[in-house]
C-alpha cells in the first residue's frame, strides 16, 4: 500500500455561496444531498467510495458518478489517494460545511426558466429526502410522535401564521440561533443517536393565508 502525497490544507470552509445555474444543479440529486449530508457528520476525515456505500447503504458502483459531480462541483475535495493491491483509492472531504443560494441567482426579473428548473429539483430532492426518513424511522418504529415518545419523539408540523415585519425578522434570527447551538452536537455526543432537521419559513402568497406584501423597510 503506497500514499500518494496531496494538499494537507483540507478545512472546509463556513459556507459557500452557490451563483450558478450548474453548480445548483448538483444539489438536484438525493443520492447527492445524501453523500454530503454524511459527509458533513465528520468534515475533519477521509471518506472513500466503500465508506459512503456502507453509511448510504448502497453499493459503491451507484456512487462514482455522483462523487465525480460533486468533486467537478468542488463540494467535496480530494483529500489524498493510495495504491491498494495496485488500485488508486481516492479519498475525500467536505469542501464547506454549509451552502446558500446567491441572491442575484433569483433577483432581476425573476429567476431564468433553467435557474426555475434547478431550485425546483433542489427542493423536491431536499423534501423527498425528509420524506423518506421520516417514513423509514416511522416503519421501523425509531421515531414517535406521541407525547411519551421520550429521546425518541419526533415533530412533525405544519404551521400557517400571520407575522409583523419585525416580527418574521425575530423568528428567523431566534430559529437560526437555536440551529447553530444544537450544531455542535456531533462534538459533544460523538455517539448520540442522529437527528435530521428540515426548516423552512418562507412567506405564503397562494391565498392560503392571503396574499403576501411587499414591505420596503424590511
Amino acid at each position: 500500500m503506497t500514499d500518494i502525497p496531496l494538499p494537507t490544507n483540507l478545512a472546509p470552509a463556513a459556507e459557500r455561496v452557490i451563483s450558478d445555474v450548474e453548480t445548483l444543479k448538483a444539489l438536484s440529486d438525493p443520492v447527492r444531498l445524501r453523500i454530503l449530508e454524511a459527509m458533513v457528520q465528520a468534515a475533519d476525515e477521509d471518506w472513500t467510495v466503500k465508506r459512503l456505500a456502507a453509511a448510504l447503504g448502497v453499493g459503491p458502483t451507484k456512487l462514482y458518478h455522483h462523487i465525480a459531480i460533486l468533486e467537478e462541483r468542488e463540494f467535496i475535495r480530494v483529500a489524498g489517494k493510495r495504491v491498494v493491491s495496485g488500485i488508486i483509492e481516492t479519498r475525500y472531504r467536505i469542501a464547506q460545511l454549509n451552502v446558500r443560494l446567491d441572491h442575484a441567482l433569483l433577483s432581476g426579473s425573476g429567476p431564468t426558466d433553467e435557474a426555475t428548473a434547478a431550485i425546483d429539483d433542489v427542493l423536491r430532492s431536499v423534501f423527498d429526502t425528509a420524506r423518506e426518513d421520516v417514513g423509514r424511522a416511522l416503519r421501523a418504529g425509531a421515531m414517535r410522535l406521541d407525547p411519551d415518545g421520550g429521546p425518541s419523539r419526533g415533530i412533525l408540523r405544519q404551521d400557517l401564521t400571520r407575522l409583523s415585519p419585525a416580527r418574521a425578522v425575530e423568528l428567523r434570527v431566534r430559529l437560526t440561533a437555536v440551529l447553530e447551538e444544537f450544531e455542535t452536537g456531533a462534538e459533544e455526543a460523538p455517539d448520540g443517536t442522529p437527528f435530521g432537521i428540515l426548516l423552512a419559513l418562507y412567506p405564503v402568497a397562494d391565498g392560503r393565508g392571503g396574499a403576501t406584501q411587499e414591505h420596503p423597510d424590511d
